[in-house]
């Protein structure tokens, strides 16, 4: 499944509208819509001003050549986008606008409103048609996105439209994962349009919702799994420190080291016995080790983050305090190796300050500074500026300090591990998540430490049959 955030949807249209006419991709949208609804009868379509009511009006047309029972409210008869006018007015010639009244003598509505222009909670004649619609008890279908919802949060505003069934275009909305969509989406139904492909000119992500880990083998040993490194912690933050390298001894890597402060070491010692120890003065000892964490619960760090990117080549997870370093050196990412960042979005602003949508941000520095980047939230994205993913698995209980660190030393022990640098970064992102789901079930807060105890046991669900 192809997953959209709303700058992507328009970044589409821009595309398209390279090669053809609004006019013409109104009424391929509404030629989609009708393939759901043919055998329909008696329809009444609500329509905004915008493209959205455009395809409102396109259908109209459409079912009215079919010889069907169809009628079209306007909610606006000024101020109209220019497909809309034009759609509108053939409507208009034809005697298909309708009274309000007739809306509840019809079998099924179609909401084209507003698609996924809205920002706010609709008002006036549009809020007070959602509000009659949803009253009427009648089938409701939504083209694109129901009207009321915020398409890339999945915030439905006081007046959105409660659907049976949602007709989108080309991918999934991304507000659609939101808890509380379900209810005003119903059953979604993605359509692509008859157009040409676009995939090279602007990427869609698609859905990661499974995974899979090779087995133990029979002759494994400690060495065979894997040795990471970590460079974490502080005196200020110990038990960042503690938490990356716990994650990822129970991720399964074969040697785990961090690299910390003295007191920091002192208290891995009884909470990680499994891990072996080193000073920042031994940082050169990592050149032994096959992948490397460096952040978590740093404070500082430039020296530190200098020497990893210029005297190493090992594959690299730059996460938390270096990623704030990082922000003011982006030049020290010459793409010798492969690096992956975990930022949340905050972190991920400070690295793109003039970040507009952060998933297309995301991918055009992915692209451009040859890394991954893991930008953390609602169905996290992971991409590498070639392929993009967002993770089914996740929720809102996991939204406690120390879940980031857990999640990068999953993915440091997985890349000692041998997996590549993307797949260790999807593997370890719904790995997490699907860890904060199972206990989600019956906590109403999941601790980071407990995600970390149902690693094994989780890892061992996924392994290759």
């Amino acid at each position: 499944m192809l997953i959209a955030s709303r700058a992507q949807m328009k970044k589409i249209d821009e595309v398209l509208l390279e090669d053809h006419t609004i006019e013409e991709l109104v009424d391929k949208a509404a030629a989609c819509v009708l393939e759901e609804i043919s055998d329909e009868d008696h329809i009444c379509i609500v329509c905004g001003k915008g493209n959205n009511g455009a395809d409102g009006y396109a259908l109209a047309l459409k079912l009215s050549k079919m010889n069907k029972k169809v009628g079209v409210i306007a909610c606006k008869h000024d101020h109209l986008s220019q497909a809309c006018n034009y759609y509108h007015q053939q409507c208009l010639e034809q005697g298909l606008l309708v009274e309000e009244e007739e809306m509840y003598r019809s079998k099924l509505i179609i909401d084209a409103i507003f698609g996924f222009g809205c920002h706010s909670n609709p008002s006036g004649t549009e809020g007070d048609m959602i509000q009659k619609m949803n009253a009427s008890s009648i089938p409701i279908i939504s083209v694109d996105v129901p009207s009321g919802m915020e398409s890339d949060s999945g915030t439905c505003f006081e007046n959105c439209i409660q659907a049976t069934k949602t007709i989108t275009f080309f991918a999934c909305k991304l507000g659609f994962f939101h808890p509380d969509a379900k209810r005003h989406t119903g059953e979604v139904i993605i359509k692509r349009l008859q157009v040409e492909d676009f995939s090279d000119k602007i990427q869609l992500c698609e859905s990661l919702d499974t995974i899979t880990f090779k087995k133990k083998s029979y002759d494994g040993h400690k060495y065979t799994y894997g040795r990471s490194f970590l460079i974490c912690g502080s005196n200020k933050y110990q038990g960042a420190a503690l938490l990356s390298t716990k994650a990822s001894v129970y991720t399964g890597c074969g040697l785990t080291c961090l690299c910390s402060e003295p007191s920091v070491l002192s208290a891995a010692s009884l909470a990680v016995p499994e891990a072996i120890h080193a000073t920042f003065d031994q940082l050169s000892l990592m050149e032994g080790y096959q992948a490397a964490l460096i952040g978590c619960g740093l404070d500082g760090g430039e020296e530190l983050l200098k020497y990893v990117l210029q005297h190493t080549m090992m594959p690299l997870v730059i996460d938390a305090g270096a990623l704030n370093v990082l922000a003011s050196h982006l030049d020290w990412l010459d793409g010798r190796r492969p690096i992956i960042l975990t930022p949340h979005l905050g972190e991920f602003q400070r690295l793109c300050p003039n970040m507009e949508d952060p998933t297309m941000s995301a991918i055009e520095f992915a692209q451009k500074y040859r890394v991954i980047v893991v930008l953390k939230g609602p169905r996290t994205l992971i991409t590498d500026g070639h392929h993009s993913y967002r993770c089914m698995s996740g929720n809102g209980a996991m939204a406690s300090g120390g879940s980031g660190d857990v999640l990068s030393g999953i993915i440091v022990s997985l890349l000692a591990q041998g997996y590549d640098p993307l797949q260790s970064a999807c593997k370890g992102v719904y790995l997490h998540g699907a860890i904060g789901d199972l206990c989600a079930q019956k906590m109403h807060t999941v601790l980071p430490s407990k995600i970390i105890e149902e690693i094994p046991l989780m890892m061992k669900k996924f392994e290759n049959v």
